[in-house]
């Protein structure tokens, strides 16, 4: 089970993002990662025959448009259309993702940390070597500083997040956990906002209250306090 997660949770998508972005403008590419949750509910609708509310449709529906709202192209639908083979991968990526929560939430054993160790220790005995045959790794001039930033992201990128990605998967399943893929631009012009002062556009801010929006439906328990009161 360890193989098949790292496989389509680590190796495919991130394979599939970093060719993607390559021809596809960052804010294409987040719409579309953004689909994570659509996919989700999809691949458990179609192959594990799990029933969907209305509440979790609307959510994903919300979440989505949220997204699209917060992140649409400068150049609209020019940017939409200019890599067909970028947007492809792209949209792979999220499939693989969506289907990589559903098998997490299927472990319902051992430690969150030892499963994700083992994840992240298989996927690195399949990236490394692909990585020294297509990219020529062995070849990069790595500064000091780039060193360090790359092992604080393998610590907390990696390692702590997806410890705690396996614990929210088993406490809430995999289709509120993909929720993450719509709170992560959010949090991210959040930060960009107090510690680097980048502006934020009406467009950002109501795309991100629409992100916020679609959290709230997600919660069955909060729509029927709402309608109570």
């Amino acid at each position: 089970m360890d193989i098949i997660i790292a496989v389509f949770e680590v190796v495919l998508p991130f394979a599939f993002i970093a060719q993607g972005q390559k021809t596809v403008p960052s804010s294409v590419a987040a719409m579309l990662i953004g689909m994570v949750p659509v996919f989700t509910i999809l691949f458990l609708i179609a192959f594990f025959k799990r029933k969907s509310t209305m509440p979790e449709i609307t959510s994903i529906l919300f979440g989505f448009a949220g997204i699209v709202f917060l992140s649409w192209p400068t150049h609209g639908f020019q940017d939409l259309f200019n890599s067909i083979q970028g947007n492809i991968l792209l949209i792979l990526a999220a499939m693989s993702f969506g289907l990589s929560l559903i098998i997490l939430e299927k472990l319902n054993e051992g430690s969150s940390v030892i499963h994700m160790r083992n994840v992240l220790l298989i996927a690195s005995a399949m990236l490394i070597p692909m990585s020294l045959v297509f990219e020529q790794s062995y070849e990069l001039d790595i500064e000091r500083s780039q060193s360090i930033y790359l092992v604080i992201l393998g610590i907390f990128h990696a390692g702590v997040v997806y410890a705690l990605f396996n614990r929210l998967i088993r406490q809430e399943g995999a289709l509120f956990t993909s929720f993450s893929n719509y709170i992560v631009p959010v949090i991210g012009m959040i930060l960009g906002f107090f510690f680097l002062h980048e502006a934020l556009s009406i467009q950002q801010l109501i795309g991100m209250g629409v992100i916020m929006m679609s959290l709230v439906l997600s919660d069955e328990k909060i729509i029927k306090k709402l309608i109570r009161k």
